[in-house]
């Protein structure tokens, strides 16, 4: 294990810093957000309320997808390689086991809290995010695909690129999973307001680092995890609004997507 993946390391943080700061900073005044709507709302056959939820999501992920080509370029990973599978019945199998297996671990996890506060709301905590709020005004069929197109890409950046260039640098497998992993899951808790979001949030970041980190380490392609990654964050997503104790309520204006 050398200094260069360190180096790395320390440079995915500054990058995934940008991309959430571009991502989150030029719209944070409400004033300027609302501006913004009512223009771009003016202009297109747009409703207002889907402005942000579109408008943000587009954003996210052309920054995310640019967050991938800063890694790639600084790690030197083969990004045609990431995304090439061998695919065969025991890489589905071992996805499918992924997707029950990570499922099932975060459900464990809530469980457990619980049993030690039972009256918190874990649906509504995750509905109340923020970007989530945004997400569920949109049609029915754009609630499940917004969040999966978003996981894909966090998937592709974070144990894509970035794992693979942790291992290009000479990291160990074991130490490549945690580091990505605890990039991804400091990522995921800065997008929430809340102490109980940023727990469950935390949590199941967790959860998918180790799941789809090995995942991907194992199958020597990140597609797999990113199947994993986008039918938990649509399912999640939907699931969480429909069993809330309290109504996630219109989306807030301070941030986008």
């Amino acid at each position: 294990m050398t200094g260069q993946v360190w180096l790395f390391a320390g440079l995915s943080v500054v990058v995934t810093a940008a991309w959430l700061a571009l991502y989150r900073l030029p719209f944070a005044d409400p004033r300027r957000r609302q501006q913004i709507r009512l223009a771009v709302a003016s202009r297109t056959s747009l409703p207002a309320k889907y402005v942000f939820p579109i408008l943000g999501t587009v954003i996210y992920l052309a920054l995310g997808l640019l967050a991938a080509a800063v890694l790639a370029w600084l790690g030197d990973v083969d990004v045609v390689g990431v995304l090439s599978w061998d695919v065969g019945w025991a890489g589905i199998g071992r996805t499918l086991l992924a997707v029950v297996g990570a499922s099932a671990l975060t459900s464990f996890a809530m469980s457990l809290l619980y049993a030690f506060a039972p009256r918190v709301d874990v649906p509504g905590a995750v509905s109340g995010v923020r970007w989530v709020q945004e997400i569920l005004v949109l049609p029915r069929r754009w609630r499940w695909s917004v969040p999966m197109i978003s996981a894909a890409v966090e998937e592709f950046v974070f144990r894509g690129v970035l794992l693979a260039g942790l291992l290009v640098a000479g990291a160990p497998a074991w130490l490549a999973v945690v580091v990505s992993g605890l990039i991804f899951t400091t990522a995921q808790v800065l997008l929430t307001e809340q102490r109980l979001q940023a727990f469950v949030l935390a949590v199941s970041s967790v959860v998918l680092s180790l799941v789809c980190g090995l995942l991907t380490i194992v199958e020597a392609s990140v597609l797999p995890a990113l199947l994993v990654h986008a039918s938990f964050a649509g399912y999640y997503t939907n699931t969480s609004a429909q069993r809330a104790t309290v109504p996630a309520g219109p989306p807030q204006m301070r941030r986008p997507g």
